[in-house]
């Protein structure tokens, strides 16, 4: 009996050492933010499986929870969908204009001179 505890006490050590290299490893090729909202739905898939594998009945607030971090990390995405998609739009335009922008303080055009943009309101 000493041996087995012995032996479960050296795989779960193993197991969450791994658990953390690879974590640390994840990290440093993705954001914090990214890293958290993983880790949540890492969470979340532990909480399921448990309950399959242990045969544990879950209640509604379990279930409400789970269903509010998925959405939580669905609705996560999708934003950051959006916001990448802008800023590609955002990027691909200043490339195709040269990086011309207006000043919104001065209403001034900042940036290289194009043919179609009033040469006088230029700051180079």
């Amino acid at each position: 009996y000493a041996f087995q505890y012995v032996l479960l006490s050296f795989v779960n050590g193993l197991a969450f050492t791994s658990y953390n290299l690879a974590s640390t490893y994840v990290l440093t090729r993705i954001s914090v933010v990214h890293h958290a909202a993983l880790n949540c739905i890492r969470r979340v898939f532990a909480i399921i499986a448990t309950s399959v594998i242990f045969g544990l009945n879950m209640t509604m607030i379990q279930v409400l929870g789970i269903a509010m971090a998925v959405g939580s990390f669905f609705s996560y995405i999708h934003y950051k969908m959006k916001k990448e998609i802008k800023e590609k739009r955002r990027r691909e335009l200043r490339r195709k204009w040269g990086g011309i922008m207006m000043d919104a303080r001065s209403g001034r055009w900042i940036g290289n001179s194009s043919s179609l943009l009033p040469v006088n309101n230029i700051v180079e």
